[in-house]
């Protein structure tokens, strides 16, 4: 008989034909001499017997794996293809494994679907209720009902030959049951091991998965007990070494809670890293177990990609091939521009790091769940090729475009340094001879208007353009910048002037350009509301233009702008708002808390500030109308405080007019009495005193026309009433006195004085003595007649003055 030769797995022991270069279980066989294969005792098939009908329906030739990537021959009834490890295709284009139970569904053996037997020592106490869909190789898993309690459980059947290693089991004990899933029995029988586990009804992470991407929250839970778990594991002592959804059961939905399973090719972890075969599952292998260097790091990157792959809908390597992938976890780094939460990113970074010394583990993934902002960013210090030699920025040694990025990043300040004394430039056209990052450098050098802050930027986002938005070495992603507004509001003013830097210097616009969503979502929100202020300032302060005096009472003219009309600012102080257009975007409470506080804070200012009630009700304003208002409200305080120094100025003025109109009353008063008293005979004397009347009218005139209820003036009114009955008295007294003055004048005149002479010296000439008396008595009647009156109207006049 011509010898076998076999190539025999270094980590499972699995015989394997000399043509097949990767073993069942993962493990790469071109570097494993043939050996001639021993002949071997005939073992007793538990199998059960397959009528002939159904052996015909077998595929006898060897199977074709049907994806167009790999297309190998494989050996008849695998289930697995020994190149690509994927699920062989049947002819109908259907998975072989669901052809095989389509196959076990005609065995006519009671209700069991399977082609495999339950060992004896399971064999009267449970039934199969049907075979469970599994990538394994070295066992099959079967969906069992025990009898006597009708509970449901999964049976796992190692292949002959094939025994899980007795130190891992023994390590399996120490993880705690909510972290893995309870193994109710183990065993052999019949030289098949075996292991009777609980049973997950709602299934694996995979068909979570297939229900669409979780929301945050449920990918925060998934990370909080994907990541207790695993450091369980480790602290039992093991690796897992086969992360993957499929591993991954879900025992409750809600709460979440995950355990761990299938650690067939466990190992265990006696040293910090162990050489060992490949894992099973390529696209969430490790970079480093490609070599078979691991350890306990390389679970938290198959954690990574398990994350990455949720977050993104389908795994990163989707429709890869082996090949394709190989050379991708050789050579590249993950790309994670697709995810579009910014701290996500950050987690996924730390876990995808290539060195597993840096590759974050429990400890980092605890603070980022605790949102820790102290946390720093993961960077990959591993060079994979890039630049002819390393570029040297602090503590950081560059070797590639995206290692520089990183490291002008984190420090800024040499950055700033190398790009104005142009050692970047040099570098880039001596060193490295990217004539590509020349030409930018030299352009950014031509614009005088950018900042040299703002060139370092560009050349990042030049080198990197999915590096996470940093300005001056500071993160400004969602959560630093509203840090920074929190800042500003409560009086920071570093932190206000810090957000219209990267407002004005387009900060966050160069990194929306390169084609951050979430960034560009800020940008969206910022600017947007940053012109509705714009519109609702103007319209606002033409109002307040409109409506403001042009000049109060006590106010000095402005010379200057008489004379050159100089104008004002009318667009807003967006320098001044950023922190609340940020709060207002971002915190749905404080609207209604601003709302509140101009409410309080204009109380009263609608009778001073007319244009306050054209803008309308400040409940019903708009969201950019109140921080207007807000923004205004210094000067809304200024035209209250103008309005009212004018107001007191005038109280002021009022007070003066109405004690001097007091003392002119009684100046008046006085007057009156002085000309009262006086020797009224005399025309002026008359004259005087009807003045002195009138003036004492024309006052009471303006106390009456005066509305003011100031006490001043009110006192200048009692002063004035008190004597208004006698000084009107006196003005009818002087008003007679006056017209009996008028008609007198005709008895006191020059004809009757003539005629008087003429009569006293003709009299007693012509006529007796005796009739002159008659006559003298005739003259002294009439002046008595005429003259008399006056006189008793002046000693009145007199006693009412002297009563004044």
């Amino acid at each position: 008989m011509n010898p076998v030769y076999i190539r025999r797995c270094p980590a499972c022991e699995t015989e394997n034909a000399p043509e097949v270069m990767r073993c069942a279980c993962g493990t790469l066989l071109s570097g494993i001499d043939l050996m001639e294969k021993k002949s071997a005792p005939v073992e007793i098939s538990v199998v059960q017997a397959i009528p002939e009908t159904t052996k015909s329906t077998q595929v006898s030739a060897d199977l074709i794996c049907g994806y167009e990537d790999c297309a190998q021959s494989n050996p008849p009834g695998s289930t697995l293809c020994l190149y690509c490890n994927r699920p062989l295709m049947a002819a109908a284009g259907q998975p072989y494994a669901q052809s095989t139970s389509n196959l076990a569904k005609t065995v006519d053996a009671g209700q069991i679907q399977s082609l495999v037997a339950l060992p004896v020592a399971l064999r009267d106490r449970y039934q199969i209720v049907r075979p469970l869909p599994t990538q394994g190789a070295e066992a099959e898993l079967l969906l069992v009902q025990e009898q006597a309690s009708a509970l449901l459980h999964v049976a796992k059947i190692y292949r002959h030959g094939i025994y899980a290693k007795s130190e891992v089991r023994e390590r399996l004990k120490a993880i705690p049951p909510e972290h893995c899933v309870i193994v109710l029995e183990a065993g052999v029988s019949e030289g098949h091991a075996y292991e009777l586990m609980e049973y997950c009804e709602l299934g694996s992470l995979r068909q979570l998965a297939q229900q669409g991407k979780p929301t945050p929250a449920v990918l925060e839970s998934i990370v909080r007990e994907l990541a207790t778990a695993i450091a369980s594991v480790h602290a039992a002592g093991l690796i897992h070494r086969d992360l993957k959804p499929e591993n991954i059961l879900i025992r409750t939905q809600e709460p979440l809670d995950l355990i761990l399973t299938d650690f067939g090719i466990s190992s265990v972890l006696d040293a910090t890293q162990r050489l060992t075969g490949m894992a099973r599952t390529l696209p969430y292998a490790s970079p480093e177990s490609l070599s078979g260097m691991i350890d306990v790091k390389a679970d938290y990157w198959a954690l990574g990609m398990i994350l990455l792959e949720l977050a993104l809908g389908q795994h990163p390597f989707a429709s890869l091939s082996e090949a394709v992938i190989l050379h991708h976890l050789t050579t590249r780094e993950i790309e994670l521009h697709a995810v579009s939460d910014p701290y996500l990113r950050k987690l996924l970074r730390g876990l995808l790091l290539r060195d597993p010394k840096a590759r974050w583990d429990e400890a980092q993934i605890l603070r980022w769940l605790a949102r820790d902002r102290s946390l720093p960013d993961a960077v990959e210090t591993i060079a994979m090729g890039g630049f002819r030699e390393p570029y040297h920025i602090g503590r950081d040694i560059c070797h590639s475009k995206e290692q520089l990025a990183v490291g002008l990043a984190r420090n800024w300040d040499d950055g700033v340094r190398d790009i104005s004394n142009a050692q970047l430039l040099a570098w880039f056209r001596d060193v490295q001879k990217d004539q590509n990052a020349v030409r930018i450098l030299l352009a950014l050098r031509e614009d005088k208007k950018l900042s040299v802050d703002v060139q370092l930027l560009r050349l990042i986002l030049h080198l990197a353009p999915g590096i996470p938005p940093v300005w001056r070495g500071e993160t400004i992603e969602l959560p630093g910048i509203l840090t920074y507004a929190n800042k500003s509001l409560k009086g920071d003013e570093d932190a206000g002037k810090w957000l219209h830097q990267i407002y004005s210097y387009g900060v966050l616009e160069a990194y929306a350009d390169a084609g951050n969503k979430e960034v560009a979502s800020i940008v969206q929100k910022w600017q947007a509301c940053c012109r509705q202020i714009q519109h609702a300032w103007q319209d606002a302060h033409k109002l307040m233009k409109e409506h403001a005096g042009k000049h109060l009472p006590g106010e000095y003219s402005n010379i200057d702008k008489l004379l050159y009309g100089l104008e004002t600012n009318d667009n807003a102080p967006i320098y001044k708002l950023h922190a609340r257009v940020l709060a207002l975007a971002y915190d749905e409470r404080w609207p209604e808390r601003l709302r509140k506080r101009l409410v309080v804070a204009y109380a009263g200012m609608q009778a001073y500030c007319p244009w306050l009630s054209v803008l309308g009700e400040i409940e019903q304003m708009p969201v950019a109308s109140l921080l207007v208002l807000e923004a205004m409200l210094p000067d809304a305080q200024k035209a209250v405080e103008r309005q009212q120094k004018a107001e007191a100025w005038q109280r002021t003025a009022d007070q003066e007019e109405a004690q001097a109109i007091r003392q002119e009353v009684q100046a008046s008063i006085r007057a009156i009495r002085s000309a009262a008293t006086d020797n009224l005979w005399a025309d002026s004397a008359t004259a005087d005193l009807r003045v002195a009347i009138d003036h004492y009218n024309e006052l009471l005139e303006r106390l009456r026309a005066s509305a003011s209820t100031d006490l001043a003036w009110q006192e200048a009114k009692k002063a004035a009433a008190r004597v208004e009955r006698n000084i009107a008295k006196l003005s009818l007294l002087v008003d007679t006195l006056t017209v009996r003055r008028v008609e007198n004048e005709g008895w006191t005149g020059t004809e009757m004085q003539v005629f008087i002479a003429i009569a006293a010296i003709g009299v007693p000439l012509f006529f007796r003595f005796a009739n002159v008396y008659w006559m003298l008595l005739v003259f002294a009647g009439i002046a008595a007649w005429r003259f008399l009156p006056n006189y008793l109207l002046t000693q009145k006049i007199r006693t009412l003055g002297e009563q004044l």
